[in-house]
């Protein structure tokens, strides 16, 4: 997808955009993350009914779930949709494979994903920041280790554990978790959780200088991911944090 260059425009922007340091990057460079604010489908009828009077809210939900209905029919069958113009949501293979054997596809897999069509990229062409803020309240990781090998590194064996050692990385008891968030052949991490491969389930040690857990199954062997932490522990206090603060390691790949 084609990246849109955004600027900081001050109280006439329109998005937030939350700083976090790379650990990993002796240039002291900072990762951003877009804070989203979602619409549910309420919010987009009651828009509509605003600026249309006399919309019926019901014939709209009831086409929209018909319309939702098909187009998980249509993937079913292997097809691309095109939504509404915005884009194509459609099938894509990941991974790769060394055989060459059309009956040997293991090292493959199939993932969604949208591709922007240049109606919905203009419509961000706009979109600029009106608030910076820089995390240093972010989980930090510092060290990965491989507890199979006994290893500091990114190579991580399928099916073991992985020991994560920093700061703040304790999870929180809610909205909390440890991901492995799927990384493309330019080293771009994913950034719908939608994709995300869950492992909090696996924790087996979470405190704030040391995280333990496995990696689960669906953990492809010779696909790449940043593990990801989302917490919303705060120390020394029973109170969770509102929003989940993120951080993300560098890109590790799942070995046999």
């Amino acid at each position: 997808m084609e990246e849109i260059k955004t600027t900081f425009n001050g109280k006439d922007g329109n998005g937030s955009l939350v700083l976090y340091a790379n650990p990993f990057d002796n240039g002291k460079k900072f990762y951003g993350r877009f804070k989203r604010d979602v619409l549910s489908m309420e919010n987009l009828f009651s828009r509509v009914q605003q600026k249309n009077p006399g919309t019926d809210a019901i014939i709209i939900n009831t086409g929209l779930s018909y319309i939702k209905r098909e187009i998980l029919v249509a993937l079913k069958e292997g097809k691309a949709v095109n939504l509404m113009d915005l884009g194509e949501l459609y099938i894509a293979a990941t991974g790769s494979t060394a055989s060459d054997s059309a009956s040997d596809i293991a090292d493959l897999s199939l993932a969604v994903k949208f591709s922007a069509s240049p109606i919905l990229r203009d419509s961000i062409a706009n979109v600029s920041i009106s608030n910076v803020v820089f995390s240093d309240t972010a989980p930090v990781i510092s060290k990965i280790f491989n507890w199979f090998t006994g290893e500091e590194t990114t190579q991580l064996t399928a099916g073991k554990n992985v020991i994560l050692e920093g700061k703040r990385l304790k999870l929180g008891t809610e909205n909390s978790g440890v991901y492995l968030a799927p990384v493309d052949e330019k080293g771009m991490y994913n950034d719908d959780e939608s994709t995300w491969i869950d492992c909090t389930s696996l924790v087996r040690l979470n405190t704030p200088k040391k995280i333990d857990f496995y990696l689960p199954e669906t953990a492809t062997i010779g696909l790449h991911y940043v593990i990801v932490i989302k917490s919303t522990y705060t120390k020394g206090s029973s109170k969770q944090r509102s929003e989940p603060v993120y951080t993300y390691s560098d890109v590790v790949t799942i070995v046999a």
